[in-house]
C-alpha cells in the first residue's frame, strides 16, 4: 500500500504540474481552461487518494473522501462557469496562422 500511495501522490503532482505549465504557456482562456480543467482536478484527486491509502481507511479519514467528492463535483462546474462567462463576454479564441497558406 505504501508504494501504491506514493505512486498516486507523485502522479497527481505530475498532472498538476503539467496543468500549471499549460496555464503559463497557452495563449487564450479557452486553451488554458482545456489544459487546467481536467489536469488540476485529476491531480488533486490522485493526491488525496494517495493520502487516503497511506493513512489507511479509518473513520477519521472520511474527511479526505469528502474532499475527493467535493473536487470531483466542483472542478468541472468551475471550469464550465469560466468558459461560459468568457463566451457570453464575447472573448474570441486566439487565431493561429493557417499553415496551408504558407506553402
Amino acid at each position: 500500500m505504501n508504494v501504491l500511495s506514493l505512486i498516486l501522490i507523485f502522479t497527481g503532482l505530475l498532472a498538476t504540474l503539467i496543468g500549471s505549465y499549460g496555464i503559463a504557456k497557452l495563449g487564450d482562456i479557452y486553451s488554458r481552461l482545456q489544459a487546467s480543467g481536467a489536469s488540476d482536478t485529476v491531480g488533486v484527486i490522485l493526491v488525496l487518494l494517495g493520502f487516503l491509502l497511506r493513512n489507511g481507511f479509518r473513520f477519521s479519514d472520511s474527511f479526505l473522501a469528502l474532499l475527493i467528492l467535493f473536487f470531483f463535483v466542483t472542478g468541472p462546474i468551475v471550469t464550465h462557469s469560466i468558459a461560459k462567462t468568457a463566451f457570453l463576454s464575447n472573448v474570441e479564441p486566439a487565431k493561429t496562422p493557417d499553415r496551408s497558406e504558407e506553402d
